[in-house]
């Protein structure tokens, strides 16, 4: 077989498989986003469940220590098995990661969705590697490959951004390479995913900020400002990851201590500032700063705190909702020192802060745009590089992958 024909198959399998996974993802997110909508509603209606989030958490832990074993590994540990593919990633794993973020929420835990989107999609994306169809025989390179379909559905479909879905897939697995072996596959399961999601009648954040013009001076303000996002976002990567593996040496022997003094922190910490936008996404601090323009200036460290706590205790869900907040907090604060108008500096922050703390600048600028427009382009490019630059190797998703072995197609 000549070289073109093989590369012909290998682009329909891509497709195929990546489409296949992506609309699985689609529709698993789709389900999410509905239960989860549905129980922040019921928390914020009952502020009594707050008190319930150690018994929750417990709960939480109970089920992945019962059932969970390699799951507790999350999205590092994903995106270890795309490097290096052992089979840890399990088809238990999806319904898990649902329960314990829905549990988190349930208990007003300051946590994300993405991280339960790209869990649900690469378990997803497993389960299909792993069907007992003889011609499906797939080596480590194609399971490899059906894991980064995995990565990209579950968060192309979860934020609504494909484009970015697609390149997230390919740039999260190691700093400081793309891996372009998967651009086919990631971009069907993407897109596909987005399809799904959309088609099921799921409902994605809507934000109409205003561009400014980008000329020298305001590309100096951008610049500056990537510096106190790149402190903010090393902070916060350095801060949850101690805080992690503290807690856990912590409650080695009794397992119990972490979800329930984790809920007592998150109560003692909401009652300290008693404002709604701390606990769960906090997305009503998204509606102050961006269509009223304004934004306590001590709110974006409040927020921080939480998730840092939230996620330092071990409760499910994730990170990146909250950076988004948390960023867009940052820049309204700062937005006068700058005297830039506040939607557009918290536009700016919404993205780079997630940049920098994820370590993929080129995904994040290309979700900015999917979200704010192509006027966002020059000061989103900025100040995603920037601060990626600035925070170095230092990110949410776990250790340092910097030299992953061959995971191409052809690879054994």
């Amino acid at each position: 077989m000549d070289t073109f024909t093989r590369r012909l198959g290998w682009t329909a399998w891509d497709l195929l498989f990546g489409s296949l996974v992506g609309l699985l993802s689609g529709a698993a997110s789709a389900g999410f986003l509905w239960l989860l909508e549905r129980t922040i509603q019921l928390r914020q209606a009952h502020l009594w469940l707050l008190f319930l989030l150690p018994v929750f958490g417990l709960l939480s832990t109970w089920l992945y220590r019962r059932f969970g074993k390699d799951s507790e590994g999350g999205s590092a540990m994903i995106l270890d098995e795309v490097l290096e593919f052992r089979g840890r990633v399990r088809s238990r794993m999806a319904p898990l990661v649902l329960i314990g973020t829905l549990l988190t929420h349930l208990g007003g835990g300051s946590a994300g969705r993405e991280g339960t989107a790209v869990q649900m999609g690469a378990s997803l994306a497993r389960t299909v590697g792993k069907l007992p169809w003889p011609w499906l025989r797939l080596n480590n390179s194609r399971q490899r490959l059906l894991l980064m379909a995995g990565v990209s559905a579950g968060f192309g479909s979860l934020f609504g951004t494909p484009v970015a879905g697609a390149i997230f897939g390919m740039e999260v697995i190691a700093i400081g390479k793309l891996h372009y072996e998967g651009i086919i596959i990631c971009a069907a399961a993407s897109f596909a995913g987005d399809w799904a999601c959309r088609g099921l009648g799921a409902h994605h954040l809507h934000l109409l900020v205003a561009a400014e013009p980008f000329t020298w001076s305001l590309g100096l303000k951008v610049a500056l400002f990537a510096v106190p996002v790149a402190v903010v976002a090393g902070g916060f990567s350095e801060c949850s990851h101690r805080l992690a593996a503290w807690t856990k040496a912590w409650s080695a022997e009794r397992w119990m201590l972490r979800p329930l003094a984790g809920g007592v922190a998150v109560i003692a910490l909401f009652f300290c500032f008693r404002e709604d936008g701390y606990l769960n996404l906090g997305l009503p601090f998204l509606d102050e700063v961006f269509h009223r323009g304004a934004a306590v200036p001590w709110a974006f460290a409040g927020k921080l705190l939480l998730t840092t706590v939230t996620v330092g205790f071990g409760f499910k869900g994730g990170e990146v909702t909250p950076l988004f907040v948390i960023g867009a907090l940052l820049g309204g604060a700062l937005a006068p020192a700058f005297h830039v108008p506040a939607p557009f500096l918290a536009a700016v922050g919404f993205i780079a802060l997630f940049a920098a703390a994820s370590n993929t600048p080129l995904a994040s600028l290309v979700m900015g745009i999917e979200l704010f427009g192509a006027g966002f382009a020059g000061p989103l490019a900025l100040a995603c590089f920037l601060a990626y630059a600035l925070v170095g190797h230092r990110g949410i998703y776990g250790g340092v992958r910097l030299h992953p072995p061959n995971t191409g197609p052809g690879a054994a």
